[in-house]
């Protein structure tokens, strides 16, 4: 047996040796490789702003007020308009130059799962909204559920899920009927089915701005509005 394994290695000797001497050179160019691919997929995407409805949000035009604002100190005069206008060719062009750099990596980054898929911190929301629902309890309403409010903390555990503030943060963002509707149905028949006694449920979106800090650290609270209310009864629900 053990002379066939030497027969063995002996005929596979012409074929590995040039392996061997090569490898030390292939390795260089598959760690060189992988570190580029590293590198050139960290890089910032330019993609996720050549999507126009969120141009349109009022986040985001806070954010080029704000910063056409701080152009117009330093001596660049532009309106917040301008500036988008002038990002978005920005991100075409940036778009086009990382497409083509990314080109010799992007389909091994798929097979071995090294992309990330969406956009993190692109900006903060400063105009969000919260999830609020009232119960009708003996002809008065009454708050079910609140954030950061002991009192109304129904299913908290369902409203801090990472999914569903995810969820309420895209509805700050840009509303989307089709995603409200059904979520605050199943909400109004979750609390009817936790609270058998109650005669109505109400959904609605509570929207404000956040408040700079000088105004937060003097005690200062949001006051905001009351958006897309929804009221079910027990009746439609059943």
């Amino acid at each position: 047996m053990t002379g066939r394994r030497r027969s063995l290695r002996g005929a596979a000797a012409p074929l590995l040796d040039p392996l061997r001497r090569l490898w030390p050179s292939l390795r260089v160019l598959v760690v060189g490789y992988h570190l580029a691919l590293i590198v050139v997929l960290s890089l910032p995407s330019a993609d996720a702003m050549l999507h126009r409805p969120n141009w349109e949000s009022a986040n985001t035009k806070a954010d080029l007020a704000h910063w056409a604002a701080a152009l117009g100190r330093v001596g660049v005069e532009m309106t917040g308009p301008e500036l988008a206008d002038r990002l978005w060719r920005t991100a075409e062009a940036l778009s086009g130059v990382q497409g083509a750099i990314s080109r010799p990596f992007v389909d091994f980054s798929r097979i071995v799962g090294f992309r990330q898929g969406w956009a993190m911190f692109a900006s903060p929301q400063r105009h969000p909204v919260e999830l609020h629902v009232d119960l009708e309890e003996g002809g008065a309403w009454r708050p079910l559920s609140r954030p950061h409010d002991d009192a109304a903390a129904w299913r908290r555990a369902t409203f801090e899920h990472n999914r569903y503030r995810k969820l309420a943060g895209s509805l700050g963002r840009r509303f989307q009927r089709r995603y409200y509707d059904p979520i605050a149905r199943w909400l109004a028949r979750e609390a009817l089915a936790d609270h058998p006694g109650a005669t109505r449920v109400r959904v609605q979106l509570h929207a404000y701005t956040s408040l700079p800090p000088e105004r937060v650290r003097v005690g200062e609270r949001p006051r905001g509005v009351d958006r897309e209310v929804r009221i079910f009864t027990a009746e439609e629900l059943r």
